[in-house]
C-alpha cells in the first residue's frame, strides 16, 4: 500500500505517522517544501521515496510529482497532511487522482463554522445562536435579537487572532471600523473549553477518544498575549462521550483524526464550537500517548493497514502542557520550576515560534495521577511576579 505524506518534515513529531506505515509494510512516500538534504535524519529516514518542491502552494506542480511518484511506485490510496493548513491540498489531490477520501466541496462542512452548526444539528445538538454576517445591518440585528456580548469570528479559519469578544458599545464601534463580510456572529458563552478528540478505523469505528480541558480560550491567550496550560482529562466527561460519536456519526468520518471543541457554561451545559478533522496540534498527540501509555502514530498506521489492534487501555494520568511567555514576569524560575516538578516532569523545551501566540515562548510537559498536584504545579509555573 502506498500513502502520500504532505510536509513530513513538519511538525517534527508528525514523522512518526510515516515511520510506522514503512515498519509495518507500507510504502511511505512524501512531497514536501525543503530539499530531501535539509530533511532531518529521522524524517528521511522515514520515507521510502521524497520530492522536496520551492513551493507546496504550486498546486499544478504538487498534482505532477505526486503523478510521477504514483507512475514509479504504484497507485497511492491515500494522502495526509494531519496539518489543517494543507486540507485544501490533501483533498484536490485526492480529487486529481481519484483517491478515497474528502474532496474540495467537502471542505465547508469541515471548515466553516456556520456549516459546522448543520452538522450539529444533525447529530442532535443544539449549537450556539450564530448568524454569518454580511453587512454591517447583519450585525445590529443580530444584537438586538441576542444582546451583548457576542463573538464575532471568520467563518472559515483557522487560529483566534480575528476573533473579537464584543461587549461593549466602544467594542462594537472599533468593529465596526474593521468589519468585513463573512464574520460569524454568536452569542457569548461563559465557561470552560473542553474536547472530544480521537481516531476513527477505515469503517467509521472509533478506535481512539480523549478529551481535553483547556484553562482559558485561545482566542483570550492570543488577542491578550496571555499564557495557558491544558491537559488530558483522564475520564472523559459522560454528556461528551455520548455527543462527540454522535458528530462523527453526522460527517461519516472514515480513517481519520478529529478534534471537536466544546464549551461547559458555568451551568455546566455543554456548547459545541467547531469540528477539526485532522489531530490536534502541536504536542498533543504524544499528551495522548503519555497519558494512555500508547502510540498513536502506530495505531493510526495499523488501521490504515487493517492490522489488528488491541483494546487501548484508560488515561492512567492526566498530562499537561504548561506555556510561558517572556513577556509575562513570573515568580519562579526555570530551576526553581524543574525542583518543584520533580519526577513529574515530562520534557519541557522552547516552542517552535510558529505557535508562540498560542502556544506561549517555553513549555513544561507533566504528568500525574492526581489532578490536584497538576494543578498545583501549573499554578506555581504561572504564578505572576509581585512587588
Amino acid at each position: 500500500m502506498v500513502w502520500l505524506f504532505i510536509s513530513p518534515e513538519f511538525p517534527p513529531n508528525y514523522h512518526l505517522f510515516a515511520w510506522h506505515f514503512q515498519k509495518l509494510g507500507g510504502t511511505a512516500i512524501g512531497i514536501g517544501g525543503v530539499p530531501f538534504h535539509e530533511l532531518p535524519p529521522q524524517v528521511a529516514q522515514s520515507l521510502n521515496f521524497y520530492v522536496g518542491l520551492e513551493d507546496l502552494h504550486d498546486t499544478e506542480k504538487v498534482i505532477r510529482t505526486a503523478y510521477e511518484l504514483q507512475n514509479q511506485v504504484g497507485k497511492i490510496e491515500g494522502v495526509d497532511s494531519f496539518n489543517e493548513y494543507w486540507l485544501p491540498l490533501e483533498a484536490t489531490i485526492r480529487e486529481a487522482l481519484n483517491i478515497p477520501g474528502p474532496r474540495p466541496s467537502d471542505l465547508p462542512t469541515f471548515q466553516q463554522k456556520s456549516q459546522m452548526k448543520l452538522y450539529f444539528q444533525k447529530a442532535g445538538i443544539e449549537p450556539i445562536p450564530g448568524k454569518v454576517a454580511q453587512d454591517l445591518k447583519d450585525v445590529g440585528e443580530f444584537i438586538a435579537e441576542h444582546g451583548l456580548p457576542i463573538i464575532a469570528k471568520p467563518d472559515k479559519g483557522v487560529g483566534a487572532s480575528s476573533t473579537v469578544r464584543i461587549g461593549t458599545i466602544e467594542e462594537l464601534r472599533r468593529f465596526q471600523t474593521t468589519f468585513r463580510p463573512g464574520y460569524l456572529l454568536e452569542k457569548f458563552i461563559t465557561g470552560t473549553i473542553q474536547t472530544y478528540d480521537g481516531l476513527v478505523d477505515r469503517e467509521g469505528r472509533i478506535v481512539f477518544s480523549a478529551s481535553l480541558e483547556y484553562s482559558r480560550g485561545i482566542a483570550e491567550v492570543v488577542n491578550q498575549d496571555t499564557d495557558l496550560f491544558y491537559f488530558v482529562q483522564r475520564d472523559i466527561p459522560d454528556d461528551l462521550a455520548q455527543i462527540g460519536p454522535r458528530i462523527v456519526e453526522a460527517y461519516g468520518l472514515k480513517m481519520r483524526f478529529f478534534h471537536f471543541e466544546f464549551i461547559r457554561s458555568s451551568e455546566g451545559r455543554i456548547y459545541p464550537l467547531e469540528v477539526n478533522m485532522r489531530p490536534p496540534g502541536y504536542p498533543t498527540l504524544d499528551l495522548f500517548d503519555f497519558a494512555h501509555d500508547i502510540d498513536l502514530y502506530y495505531i493510526w498506521a495499523a488501521c490504515v493497514l487493517e492490522k489488528p489492534i488491541n483494546s487501548l487501555p484508560p488515561a492512567h494520568y492526566y498530562t499537561c502542557y504548561i506555556a510561558r511567555k517572556n513577556n509575562i514576569g513570573y515568580e519562579h524560575s526555570h530551576e526553581a520550576i524543574l525542583r518543584k516538578i520533580g519526577s513529574r516532569l515530562l520534557y519541557h523545551a522552547p516552542t517552535n515560534p510558529l505557535f508562540r501566540a498560542a502556544m506561549g515562548d517555553y513549555h513544561y510537559v507533566i504528568r500525574t495521577p492526581d489532578f490536584r498536584e497538576m494543578i498545583e504545579i501549573a499554578d506555581y509555573i504561572h504564578k505572576r511576579l509581585t512587588l
